[in-house]
């Protein structure tokens, strides 16, 4: 049987509850990544994942400019008019530097080296995540995706 230890990712980008979404942001640019664990004294506390980082980017900017109801609508008012440029400068300012501990998925699901990667598909599936932290005696070991399964497939 395929276990999870077999097509995991053992070189696992992480993050800590204090880094900046600009930070994390930029991570994920470069590694083009959609998501990783955060840990704090060697412990999962979280998980961070674009969607965290674009509902968090959302609601700070309806909070910011509540009449607009996207924020493809929020750019173009703010090219018609350049006078609330600068405000959104400062607020997207604070924005990049709110710490990830804010608004990480703090619910972590997680899976062992051992179990079978159909253990992983059923659990991604149940709980709607894309990603599983492997963890073994309380350690982060690797992380399992949505694609790493796919890959299990065809192996």
């Amino acid at each position: 049987m395929k276990k999870v230890k077999d097509f995991m990712t053992k070189k696992v980008i992480y993050f800590s509850p204090e880094d900046t979404i600009f930070k994390v942001a930029e991570v994920f640019a470069k590694r083009k990544i959609s998501g990783a664990p955060v840990l704090k004294n060697g412990k999962v506390v979280g998980i961070i994942s674009v969607s965290d980082i674009v509902k968090f980017i959302n609601m700070k900017v309806k909070k910011s400019f509540p009449s607009m109801p996207s924020l493809s609508l929020l750019a173009l008012f703010l090219i018609k008019s350049g006078k609330d440029f600068i405000e959104f400068k400062k607020n997207l300012k604070k924005i990049a530097d709110a710490k990830i501990e804010k608004f990480m998925s703090k619910k972590v699901i997680w899976i062992e080296p051992e179990a079978s990667i159909f253990d992983a598909a059923y659990l991604m599936q149940k709980h709607d995540v894309n990603r599983l932290p492997v963890i073994k005696n309380g350690k982060l070991v690797g992380i399992i995706t949505r694609e790493d399964l796919v890959r299990a497939l065809v192996d």
